[in-house]
Formats: structure tokens, C-alpha cells, sequence
């Protein structure tokens, strides 16, 4: 991955969760290519309809944002509602969790980091900010306009825009956006 990708919505593909119990659709997958048992991070979006587990991904850290709806997710013992503008969930991959979308199906954006390979930190911006990122992916929650180096993209409803080495680009922001600050555990 080099540069600027942008990732239409439109062009994702549906494909099964490890457990059986649904779809998700892939953002971006780092290295590109890799599966769930060999990539570094991934990012995806995924409705969920009904209640039911989640599948484990040992050695894996997860984040989650809730981009629609209301889900009452559990993680061990303990359950919380999410809603929308809540803040960002994190928990591991071998924790035991369990989700039921409130009303009708929701929608979450979800963010898997490989421990000890990547870390992942999600916050939603209405302006850019600086970061010291290795990667950038600003996903859109409504249209928005993102302009890197002086080369504007227009986004729709959950389009993305993927930036290798953010900090040495200039960006601005017309719009609001999920920020996911993907940093290399490897780097020194």
C-alpha cells in the first residue's frame, strides 16, 4: 500500500464472520490479501441483526464504533448500550462477547490489530489533527470531503479514505469522519 487509496463502499464484498452468525464487509485489510489468520490489522463494517456471540480471534485487539442503531454488548459479565456518538469500545479477541442490536439491525465499524504488530486508536473528527499514524483510514459517517496534499476526495456515507504515513501530508476536512490511527508496533 503506498499513498492515498480510496475504498468505496459500494465495492465491498460480503463475506461470512468466522462464527457463522453473519456478514461483514472488509474496509481494508493490512497486509493486502492476508486472511484472519495472517493479517497485521483489518478494518470492516458489519450489521448486526440479530443477538449472538462473537467469534475469538486469540491475539488479536479489537475496537468497535457503532456507526447506526443501538447495541447492547456484553464483554464477560459485563453489558453496556451503545448509542450513536458513543465512544469507541475495546476489548481482546479472546474475551467472551455477546451483542444484541436494540430494535432493529445496527451497524458497526470494527477494527482488528494483530497484538505486538499494530495498535489502533478510533475517535471521530470534524477537523483533521495532526498524527504520528504509520496509516490513516477515515471512513465517513454522511458525505463528507477529505483534501490531501491539495487533491480532494469526495466521500458518501461509509466511502474511506486509507493514508500511508499521514503526518507527512497535509489534510483538511469538510465533514465529519471515524478516524483510525493505525500505528506499527515494529517501528522504533
Amino acid at each position: 500500500m503506498n499513498g492515498v487509496r480510496l475504498l468505496r463502499a459500494r465495492d465491498r464484498v460480503a463475506r461470512p464472520w468466522k462464527n457463522g452468525g453473519g456478514v461483514t464487509r472488509d474496509v481494508a485489510v493490512f497486509a493486502e490479501g492476508a486472511d484472519d489468520k495472517s493479517f497485521l490489522w483489518r478494518a470492516s463494517v458489519a450489521t448486526i441483526a440479530a443477538a449472538g456471540p462473537f467469534s475469538q480471534f486469540p491475539e488479536i485487539d479489537r475496537t468497535l464504533m457503532l456507526l447506526d442503531g443501538e447495541l447492547v454488548i456484553k464483554i464477560g459479565d459485563v453489558a453496556q448500550r451503545l448509542r450513536p456518538g458513543s465512544a469507541a469500545l475495546h476489548f481482546t479477541g479472546e474475551e467472551m462477547v455477546s451483542a444484541a442490536p436494540v430494535g432493529e439491525a445496527c451497524t458497526v465499524l470494527n477494527i482488528m490489530a494483530r497484538r505486538g504488530a499494530f495498535s489502533a486508536k478510533l475517535d471521530r473528527w470534524q477537523a483533521a489533527r495532526p498524527t504520528s499514524a504509520d496509516y490513516l483510514l477515515l471512513l465517513a459517517t454522511g458525505t463528507a470531503g477529505v483534501t490531501v496534499d491539495g487533491r480532494r476526495f469526495d466521500l458518501s456515507a461509509l466511502d474511506a479514505l486509507l493514508i500511508e504515513a499521514p503526518a507527512s501530508i497535509s489534510l483538511s476536512l469538510a465533514g465529519p469522519v471515524i478516524a483510525v490511527e493505525l500505528f506499527d508496533q515494529f517501528v522504533q
